[in-house]
């Protein structure tokens, strides 16, 4: 019987934005991008032991960046029919043409990463001066959405902003009462720890459960069996996709020690996940 998995698939890992709150712009970060055969080669080596109903394609970095992530999606579709692909983006490279072609593709879910909704806060998070060129582009996804592709999801996130309710208003003016009910949702995310930050002292408590290392696989953008985004500088490896059979690696003693820490909380020192999940 296959395990019904969530999968997360980081194709690309570079990044045209340097957001002060993510650790990509960290020279240590782990920076690849996935071609089309290598996708093909791994997919082939996970999906024989997955039910997978759906898949996310970025993570660490601007998928948009991957001149393959068109090809991905169709092949996603085509090959391994999982029926719901999606991406996150920070929309600065999402031209018209760059639009058309991943929607053509089969792309099932779009959300734009949007930390301010003004240019001068934007240019401060996003340490990019894109603002005007990112609503314009969202304003043209919208506009594809409702002339052709209408089952086409949008969302917006944002870390700047912890009322939902004022974001939502700070975005219908921007995007005109029209475009904005053409956005499925909008996201209020926390900033949460990232490789970057500084050790997380341990007598701190542990107040939530993490559920990525029963419910959902991560493989990362070299090609490696691996545990969530949050690993940015690659602390956690289970081990090649392009050499090495998926099971072996999921049920390696590596991977049933990182479950076993999860189910007893019992985390060593500085460990990637005990500093990421001990908040107080």
């Amino acid at each position: 019987m296959k395990l019904i998995k969530k999968l997360n698939f980081d194709i690309c890992t570079f990044c045209n934005h340097k957001c002060t709150f993510c650790s990509n712009s960290d020279e240590r970060t782990i920076k690849n991008q996935v071609t089309l055969n290598q996708y093909i080669q791994i997919m082939d080596n996970v999906i024989k032991y997955l039910d997978v109903k759906e898949i996310g394609l970025s993570a660490k970095g601007e998928v948009l960046i991957n001149k393959d992530l068109s090809k991905i999606i169709k092949t996603t579709k085509d090959l391994y029919d999982i029926p719901y692909i999606y991406i996150s983006t920070n929309g600065a490279k999402a031209t018209k043409k760059e639009l058309v072609s991943l929607l053509e593709s089969g792309l099932d879910s779009t959300k734009f990463s949007i930390n301010a909704t003004n240019r001068e806060d934007y240019l401060k998070i996003h340490l990019s001066d894109d603002f005007d060129k990112v609503i314009e582009n969202l304003k043209i996804l919208i506009e594809l959405k409702k002339a052709s592709f209408v089952n086409h999801k949008i969302f917006i996130s944002c870390v700047t902003d912890t009322n939902r309710d004022t974001l939502k208003k700070k975005f219908k003016n921007l995007l005109g009462k029209d475009n904005y009910q053409y956005i499925n949702d909008i996201f209020v995310y926390k900033i949460t720890y990232t490789s970057k930050f500084d050790t997380i002292k341990s007598d701190k408590m542990i107040i939530s459960k993490c559920k990525i290392p029963f419910d959902e696989i991560y493989i990362n953008s070299n090609c490696t069996l691996g545990l969530c985004c949050k690993d940015y500088f690659d602390e956690i490896n289970f081990g090649s996709l392009l050499e090495d059979d998926f099971l072996t690696l999921y049920n390696s003693k590596e991977y049933k020690h990182i479950r076993q820490m999860h189910i007893t909380n019992d985390f060593p020192d500085n460990h990637l996940c005990k500093n990421c999940l001990l908040y107080n």
